[in-house]
């Protein structure tokens, strides 16, 4: 049997916890909230130094959690999940969907490559109206406004 005080206390805990839930979607949506548009790459770097240079431009649209764009061989899509106040591009296991289509020049594969690669290392991002920067151990990803 469950006295009067008991379930209180438990109405009180469920209002507490609904209310944390909100709180942390709050801050979520706050820490994806620079990303919102559409952004092409205008420069990018990684561990292993600057990007070559992309012969097609290189898109980033986000949309909510849902993100996209055109890479230099393939589409890429994916979600972005917030975590410990940063955020992650693929979700919690980082992954990427991409198109398979073949791309002829070694070089824009390479990149491609490259370029999901530090999207997965992202773990903030700035935005100072027309411009995106993405960053992370080692990366940095630069993006003007489309």
């Amino acid at each position: 049997m469950v006295t009067r005080a008991r379930a209180r206390g438990l109405a009180a805990l469920a209002l507490a916890a609904a209310a944390l839930g909100a709180l942390t979607a709050c801050a979520a949506d706050a820490t994806v909230e620079p990303l919102q548009g559409s952004w092409v790459l205008v420069s990018g770097s990684d561990a292993d130094g600057a990007f070559i240079e992309s012969a097609s431009p290189v898109t980033l649209r986000v949309e909510g959690r849902d993100f996209s764009g055109d890479s230099p061989c393939n589409l890429y899509s994916g979600t972005l999940s917030v975590t410990g106040g940063g955020l992650r591009f693929g979700g919690e296991g980082g992954g990427i969907q991409t198109t398979e289509r073949a791309c002829a020049d070694p070089e824009q594969m390479q990149l491609e490559g490259r370029y999901y690669d530090a999207l997965v290392g992202v773990s903030r991002a700035e935005s100072t109206g027309d411009e995106l920067v993405l960053t992370g151990p080692g990366v940095e990803l630069v993006f003007t406004a489309d």
